[in-house]
């Protein structure tokens, strides 16, 4: 079975990612208003600039020898958005675009795109050029890709789960044009309960297929009882079947990339699982260990099925950092 996908995987210069952000912003506006008008000025608030999205309504409201008894208004604006693939903005390209913004507008804002945000000397430059009388209006932001994936989730509730998948689907979309490294700061943490001791033994967790994996990911975390108590660095990520035996290959995989040893692991966490039916139907993930840790959350809900983690939030993370070392650095803190 193929993996179903939101946004088209085609390549036309940087045409494919800016229709992938604005089609995501749109599904998100006609999700829900309020969610993206806050993660638009989330985006927006690095420059200190805001969006008022919705419809205002006024009553009493004074006019030229008169007093209507109501309003109903909407301020006007104008986002445009120059997008990059590799960091390639430049100062004349920039100015230029302010020109086609047009005076209809109330608010005026130019938004960069990319990988990263736009340098500080060119940045320097637009933010000189505005103050020039014709562009005076005009507000200047950039953004990353990878700022308006973490932006959007952390907008998003666990149960928003279409959007949830929608936003897995971009950024996974961005990973793979080598867009973002976020995988390399992102833990996957799964619920385990009944499984954490194969778990831990095989070096292994197994989900369905049909489950959204789609945001990419380094590292893995085992849950249970409010706390992640295991983290593990991905190895690989094995699509089989089980039959008279021997591991069958599903969704595309090629078994011969696997060692004897992780071919061994996954047939045996088949083989002794006796509360689950793992024979058909599922995807393991292979770690390289899973060491323990005690990383407890203090908020009275749990988690449902998975959460993930931004690693760079946590003081004292650095890229490159093991699963052990992790797993040193949030035993014993807490998290909500």
């Amino acid at each position: 079975m193929s993996k179903l996908h939101y946004f088209q995987r085609y390549d036309s210069k940087e045409n494919w990612v800016t229709n992938a952000t604005l089609l995501l912003l749109s599904r998100l506006y006609h999700y829900n208003r309020l969610k993206f008008e806050t993660a638009i000025n989330s985006i927006l608030a690095d420059s200190n600039l805001s969006l008022n999205i919705g419809v205002n309504f006024t009553q009493q409201q004074w006019g030229q020898g008169s007093v209507v008894d109501g309003v109903i208004s909407q301020d006007s604006f104008k986002v445009a958005i120059e997008t990059k693939l590799y960091d390639n903005f430049s100062t004349d390209q920039l100015v230029r675009h302010l020109d086609a913004f047009g005076d209809n507008y109330a608010q005026r804002i130019l938004l960069a795109l990319s990988k990263s945000k736009v340098d500080s000397n060119i940045r320097t430059e637009i933010i000189k050029t505005l103050q020039q009388d014709k562009y005076k209006d005009i507000k200047f932001a950039s953004t990353t890709y990878e700022d308006i994936y973490q932006i959007i989730a952390s907008n998003l509730s666990e149960y928003d789960l279409e959007m949830r998948e929608i936003l897995d689907d971009y950024i996974s979309l961005c990973n793979e044009h080598g867009l973002t490294n976020i995988e390399n700061r992102t833990m996957l943490t799964f619920t385990a309960s009944e499984s954490l001791q194969e778990n831990i033994k095989y070096r292994i967790y197994y989900d369905p297929v049909t489950r959204s994996h789609n945001s990419p990911f380094k590292y893995i975390g085992l849950y249970l009882n409010k706390t992640i108590v295991a983290i593990g660095k991905l190895e690989k990520t094995v699509y089989c079947d089980y039959d008279d035996g021997k591991l069958i290959a599903t969704n595309n995989e090629d078994l011969s990339r696997l060692t004897q040893d992780e071919y061994n692991r996954i047939k045996e966490t088949i083989e002794n699982t006796d509360y689950y039916d793992l024979e058909e139907g599922n995807k393991f993930f292979l770690v390289d260990n899973f060491y323990k840790t005690n990383y407890i959350k203090t908020s009275f809900s749990s988690i449902r099925a998975k959460k993930y983690f931004w690693l760079d939030e946590i003081d004292g993370f650095k890229e490159g950092m093991t699963a052990e070392q992790i797993a040193k650095l949030l035993d014993g803190k807490t998290w909500e």
